[in-house]
């Protein structure tokens, strides 16, 4: 493993107020993004960092009710389990790394801490340590790449912060965005192109406006390919297991966001549709929402979903009913058996041909009549 980068040598020496707000957003994305590495040196330098950020902004107890939620926060998932956990903890050790917050006014946007802030209130605390930042020009934009990385942040989550930094970046709508990428993802595949955006995921600024150029996608595609890479992301990956997130139906979105359920999961149990049970919406909803709940309960692998989805399947959508080659075959040599052919037959193998032609009509008829 390449040795980590001293981020701490990026916080020495005198910090303007101006630059304050860019330094800890990079902090951030540089800590998060270390945090994926799993690296032993990580939490030595997270120690150094927190020290020095404290020693250059000074650490304040901040008034919980005067902090306000981040809007821009990418983490919309954040579930009462998790908060009850963070509380314990707090409880029983205190509040061991301080909040980041941004000044606005007499009041404070919660920058990072959403968890701890959560627990605070949960606890009945009145204060917690914080450190101040200014705000950033472009709050949403160093959310997101703080947390886009983040391997616990769930796919719906993560497809609705793309999906509006994308808007941000392109001037799109966000309706329009995932069928503009679906589009030229399947004219790249077709020519054998696709591969390439998979090299420029990690390619310098120059080099990924170059090779998108070269693949002469129009302006909208070029936009959406670009602010992609820009972002460290696949765009064939996004659209495999992000975009198709957000046509996901509320009663699957509220389970990933209140009971857990992942991504996997949720789109495995989107065949539970009205379409595809040939049912009404409310019964498909209905069976939808018990399939979820079992999933949940009994913690059910995707492949088990899959499974019980196909199960559920089954009750509503009979098996297509198509012609067999072999009634066909049968039918064509029994036709063949002319009188001449029958004559000549023995009466022994005669007898026996009309007893299995006599038992096959009765099962005929037992089959038409159902």
């Amino acid at each position: 493993m390449a040795k980590l980068p001293k981020i701490s040598e990026r916080f020495t020496g005198a910090i303007q107020a101006t630059d304050q707000a860019q330094r800890i957003a990079e902090l951030q994305t540089e800590v998060e993004r270390l945090r994926v590495t799993q690296s032993p040196e990580l939490e030595e330098q997270i120690e150094e960092l927190r020290k020095q950020l404290v020693a250059e902004e000074g650490e304040l107890e901040i008034a919980v009710d005067s902090i306000d939620p981040n809007p821009y926060q990418p983490r919309q998932t954040i579930t009462s389990q998790s908060i009850q956990t963070i509380a314990r903890s707090m409880e029983k050790d205190g509040q061991i790394a301080p909040i980041i917050v941004i000044t606005q006014s007499d009041r404070y946007l919660l920058w990072d801490g959403q968890r701890r802030w959560s627990a605070a209130k949960l606890l009945g605390w009145k204060t917690l340590r914080a450190v101040k930042a200014l705000m950033p020009e472009d709050l949403h934009r160093k959310a997101l790449l703080t947390f886009i990385h983040h391997e616990d942040l769930n796919y719906l989550d993560k497809a609705e912060a793309i999906i509006k930094e994308l808007t941000t970046s392109t001037g799109m709508e966000a309706s329009e965005i995932p069928t503009v990428l679906s589009t030229v993802l399947r004219r790249l595949e077709r020519s054998g192109e696709a591969n390439q955006l998979t090299v420029l995921v990690t390619a310098t600024t120059e080099t990924q406006v170059q090779g998108i150029k070269s693949l002469g996608v129009n302006e909208n595609e070029k936009k959406i390919l670009l602010a992609l890479l820009d972002l460290a992301l696949n765009p064939a990956s996004v659209k495999a297991n992000l975009m198709p997130m957000l046509s996901l139906p509320k009663d699957l979105k509220t389970a990933i966001r209140e009971q857990g359920l992942k991504g996997a999961h949720a789109l495995a149990l989107t065949v539970l549709s009205a379409k595809t049970l040939k049912t009404s919406e409310r019964q498909a909803t209905k069976e939808r929402i018990e399939a979820t709940n079992r999933v949940i309960e009994q913690d059910l692998t995707v492949q088990k979903t899959r499974e019980l989805v196909a199960q559920i399947k089954a009750k509503y959508v009979l098996p297509e009913i198509s012609e067999s080659k072999q009634v066909t075959t049968v039918v064509r040599g029994v036709e063949k058996l002319s009188s001449s052919v029958m004559v000549s037959t023995s009466p022994e193998q005669l007898t026996e041909l009309r007893q299995v032609l006599q038992q096959k009509l009765l099962e005929i008829d037992e089959i038409l009549n159902q």
